[in-house]
């Protein structure tokens, strides 16, 4: 009798499988070191029957990558929506981008850290449209961080929304460095405890945001 088709749900239990193979290799070897014939392998399939679930190499890492952002940016907005004030927004959003590029490495190692394929790379291919989709998801989290500095400026008054862009580069390089140092032990060199210091480096990198409120409330 022949075997019965899978049905989606299995389909996509599979293709996930994949996917999550694929990150542990990426992690471990890098981009370059990643192949089709090795993450059979490592799946005790064969190459040939994971192209029966992607067209190939780079459409597997660009939906790694996408699942990436779109992790982070789910758990950057549970931090957005558990506040009103979009001060203590920012700060929340802050600590869970520290939290979540230590606590997921392999993630942001590929997201963030290392020299990989991007959106240009594939525009005028068969996966550009993937990877525009890519990038969007990688845009969102960007984009979230934005509009809370401009809702901040706009209600305490103490900073210019004009200026939110260049704010949010000059808090992602304090937040990428962080997460870097301590991924790469750098960080555990310059500090007994690492992990004990990750919030107050946070809130360092946040405070520039914080609303003069004493100088208010004195008046």
């Amino acid at each position: 009798m022949p075997k019965a088709p899978r049905t989606p749900e299995e389909v996509e239990l599979v293709r996930q499988a994949i996917l999550d193979a694929a990150l542990k290799i990426i992690a471990e070897d890098g981009y370059k070191g990643f192949s089709m014939r090795k993450l059979g392998r490592s799946m005790g399939m064969t190459a040939k029957t994971i192209y029966n679930y992607f067209i190939n190499k780079d459409e597997i890492y660009l939906r790694v990558l996408t699942k990436g952002f779109e992790l982070l940016y789910a758990e950057l907005l549970s931090s957005y929506q558990a506040y009103d004030d979009p001060w203590l927004k920012l700060q929340a959003m802050a600590r869970t981008y520290i939290e979540f590029g230590t606590s997921r490495p392999n993630y942001y190692d590929i997201m963030m850290t290392w020299y990989v394929l991007k959106y240009h790379d594939f525009i005028n291919t068969d996966l550009e449209l993937m990877a525009a989709a890519e990038l969007h998801a990688a845009m969102k989290t960007s984009a979230l961080f934005i509009k809370t500095i401009i809702e901040a400026g706009n209600f305490y008054g103490h900073l210019d929304p004009a200026n939110a862009r260049q704010d949010f580069i000059e808090l992602l390089v304090g937040l990428h460095g962080t997460v870097s140092l301590y991924n790469n032990t750098i960080l555990s060199y310059l500090h007994e405890h690492p992990e004990e210091i990750l919030a107050t480096l946070t809130s360092s990198l946040v405070a520039r945001f914080e609303p003069k409120l004493k100088a208010v409330e004195a008046e």
